[in-house]
């Protein structure tokens, strides 16, 4: 075993600050390939190793990519990554969910990863090489045995890696000429996305969602699908499914709790939207975790 594929079976949820983060997938690439325009349902925080440089493209906007910058693509947001130059660049990330308290008061750590969140700030420099150090700790840390302290050490690096990332953005976004200013129906729809992630445990009506954000339901439902590409209830019904798809590999809760997490409280209901979605049962996901393939949502998944 590696020390990526280690990593990836070694984490799952952990706290940060009074909320939780759910650490979905950790990649690297020794010379990454171009890859198309497309989008998560999660962030996903990318490092420039050592070589190449490239293009981040965010809905149409071009971003310069040097070695040692960070970039972030934000949950709903069409992106794509492109090479300038040979080699084709080394690169690190690692895709997340973050669900903050609803109930408790926001520490330091909270506030940070909101403003990180609800930032429009796409590519920042690693400023002294902190962001860099982490990951090799990371990397290093995962490349033992595998034992309980190994495991111990990745989520505290993991909480510092994703803690030091919203701060990077916090001190160097404002002084950046490289950022994407979306108008603000875009920054409507980001906040309904925003919403729609914190709350997949529980039904979501389109009303609610559009209270939340000061607009119609008819307007809302025009923002998101343009934000997105997807109506919303079709915007949902994959988020609740890629949530579960990410708890199966990564934590030990039974399928029937993963079920209610995500806002399926009938899991005979929840087996059949998510082999709908990616072609094999939750069951057969969590023992194979190569088998799944996404589906199409709109034909195939329905919320009620």
């Amino acid at each position: 075993m590696d020390w990526l594929e280690r990593l990836n079976r070694g984490l799952g949820q952990i706290l940060l600050g009074e909320g939780t983060v759910e650490v979905l997938h950790w990649a690297y690439a020794r010379h990454l390939a171009n890859n198309n325009p497309h989008r998560h349902t999660f962030f996903e925080v990318c490092l420039v190793g050592e070589n190449g440089a490239g293009e981040f493209t965010v809905q149409d906007q071009a971003l310069p990519l040097r070695p040692g910058d960070l970039f972030v693509a934000r949950p709903g947001v069409v992106h794509r990554i492109v090479n300038t130059e040979q080699p084709e660049m080394e690169l690190f990330w690692v895709c997340f969910q973050w669900t903050p308290a609803p109930s408790k008061p926001p520490g330091e750590v909270d506030r940070l990863l909101k403003g990180f969140a609800e930032s429009e700030v796409c590519v920042v420099p690693d400023a002294g090489g902190r962001l860099a150090a982490i990951w090799a700790a990371i990397r290093a840390v995962s490349g033992g045995a595998g034992s309980r302290g190994d495991t111990v050490q990745q989520q505290a690096l993991t909480a510092a890696l994703l803690v030091s990332v919203a701060q990077t953005l916090s001190e160097q976004g404002d002084g950046l000429e490289e950022r994407v200013g979306p108008g603000s129906g875009e920054a409507t729809a980001r906040l309904a996305v925003r919403f729609i992630h914190d709350n997949l445990n529980r039904p979501l009506p389109l009303g609610e969602i559009a209270a939340q954000v000061h607009v119609s339901t008819r307007h809302l439902s025009r923002l998101v699908t343009a934000f997105t590409g997807s109506p919303p209830a079709h915007y949902i019904a994959a988020a609740r499914l890629d949530r579960a798809r990410g708890l199966l590999g990564q934590s030990d809760l039974p399928i029937k709790e993963i079920a209610v997490t995500v806002g399926y409280p009938d899991v005979h209901h929840f087996t059949r939207v998510f082999t709908a979605r990616f072609g094999c049962s939750p069951g057969v996901q969590r023992r194979h975790p190569e088998k799944g393939i996404v589906l199409n949502i709109q034909k195939h998944v329905s919320l009620v």
